[in-house]
């Protein structure tokens, strides 16, 4: 089987397409299968110390606690990660962007956003949380978002 790679910028980030002949369809079924999945992250829930998997479509909000991280649920449950803030920028492919030192946000959580003060941008989740994004990731927030 012959397999082509063609790179276009006008695609979007989080389009891929595959033209295949209808004979391949179930061999193709297992690829958009694994390339569906969603990411999972282990957490450790802070009132018990259990581990399990979360979605990361799930998160609202990582915050970071020095040497480990709060996760925050959509449904405002909390559990801890043991990871860094910086190990955790490649979830950007997935929509989570650091907004500013300590926080990384699930922009599809995102309601509203306006301007604030000194550059900054206020950004309003679907649960009505406010958050501060600093002028540093106020750029790349807005086109995000924009």
């Amino acid at each position: 089987m012959k397999i082509k790679f063609r790179w276009d910028k006008q695609r979007a980030i989080d389009e891929i397409e595959i033209i295949a002949n209808p004979v391949n369809k179930e061999k193709l079924g297992s690829l958009k299968d694994g390339l569906e999945t969603s990411i999972s992250l282990n957490v450790q829930n802070p009132k018990n110390n259990r581990q399990l998997r979360i979605d990361i479509q799930q998160i609202e909000m990582i915050k970071a606690l020095g040497h480990l991280c709060k996760v925050v649920l959509v449904n405002k449950e909390e559990y801890l990660l043991q990871k860094r803030l910086k190990e955790l920028e490649i979830l950007e492919d997935n929509g989570l962007y650091r907004i500013n030192n300590s926080t990384i946000l699930n922009l599809s959580q995102v309601a509203s956003f306006k301007s604030g003060e000194y550059a900054r941008l206020e950004v309003y989740t679907k649960n009505n949380t406010k958050y501060l994004v600093s002028r540093h990731y106020a750029k790349l927030i807005k086109e995000k978002l924009g």
